[in-house]
């Protein structure tokens, strides 16, 4: 009888046991950081395909800049953050620890230097005052184009300014240009600017810069399936966009609010969004036993900012890469799960 009831409350032992183990198989809710540009990932929030795919609350968060992306997922308090290149960079630069597991998208003329109508090229922007985000796509975009154009960079005043931020100072005549992206930059070119360049000419002369998707290194060891399952939900959003851009576009102007569907349409043209299969080429991240040409993007914008003195230590190749895990878009692509 003794031995009857010890192996009773061994097995309720055991079963008491797993079930904290069942139930840290999903979190009360997952936190995700999103970018206020043109993307899929207003396409997953609105479709909340996030939710339907991984069955638990989403919270979103939105953010005019990835420097803030980066103080979010410092803090912890977010799951996943959209960061661009040179924000990745820099985070990684000032030893910030978090995994890139997916391109949100490669930057085209969705992001543009919009200038006043008698500036027709970079060297006339001497003696005048441009404006971009610190730290942002743009910023690092601006720099070089100035460079390359052979322009007197002791001539020109740079200030620190978001997107949505230039349209009043633009107006006054406060600024001369801005180099941003949309929507706020579709207000200034209605309100008398032109673009004199794009990031997708800039892309042309070896510049790609990408957004691209992070996670708590934390929230991807204790969940690799929800990992998996995000960004499974994010490429189906991606799917979307392609077999039904109207319908996208619309989402997209509700979304980001203030536009109009043709803008959203401009907008979507000039976004460029990386497939499965592209996602994991040499080109982007690549794979877990060969990373991609991303890991090469971080090095050069690293040696770039540490020239600006924006950056005080150099990103190794090791650091790059190691902040590439490809790992659960392979898993995706296989059928299989991350142990």
């Amino acid at each position: 009888m003794k031995k009857f009831i010890c192996l009773a409350f061994l097995a309720l032992f055991v079963v008491s046991a797993a079930q904290p183990l069942q139930a840290a198989d999903k979190p009360e809710k997952v936190r995700i950081g999103y970018l206020s540009l043109v993307n899929g990932q207003l396409l997953s929030k609105y479709l909340q395909l996030h939710e339907k795919e991984m069955g638990v609350p989403v919270e979103w968060f939105r953010f005019n800049s990835g420097r803030d992306v980066n103080t979010a997922m410092a803090s912890k308090s977010i799951d996943f953050g959209n960061v661009g290149l040179p924000p990745a960079t820099i985070g990684l630069a000032g030893g910030m620890n978090y995994w890139g597991i997916m391109n949100a998208n490669v930057l085209g003329a969705v992001e543009s230097l919009v200038v006043r109508k008698d500036i027709n090229s970079l060297k006339d922007l001497e003696g005048k005052t441009v404006v971009a985000p610190f730290g942002s796509t743009t910023h690092y975009l601006l720099i070089k184009a100035l460079r390359e154009a052979g322009v007197d960079m002791g001539k020109v005043k740079i200030m620190d300014m978001a997107p949505g931020e230039a349209l009043a100072p633009f107006i006054r005549g406060d600024i001369d240009a801005a180099y941003i992206w949309e929507p706020g930059l579709g207000l200034v070119v209605q309100n008398g600017g032109k673009i004199l360049l794009t990031s997708e000419q800039m892309a042309e002369k070896g510049h790609l810069t990408w957004d691209v998707i992070s996670v708590q290194p934390e929230f991807a060891r204790k969940y690799p399936e929800l990992v998996t399952k995000f960004i499974k939900s994010e490429l189906a959003a991606m799917e979307y966009w392609r077999e039904h851009p109207e319908e996208a576009a619309k989402i997209i102007a509700k979304e980001l609010g203030g536009i109009s569907v043709g803008d959203a349409e401009r907008m979507m043209a000039g976004t460029r969004l990386i497939g499965l299969d592209e996602q994991l080429s040499p080109a982007f991240l690549g794979t877990s036993a060969h990373k991609g040409r991303s890991a090469g993007d971080i090095i050069n914008v690293a040696a770039f900012l540490l020239e600006q003195g924006r950056i005080k230590n150099e990103v190794p190749r090791q650091k790059a890469e190691d902040f590439l895990h490809p790992e659960f878009l392979e898993a995706l692509r296989d059928g299989r799960n991350i142990k």
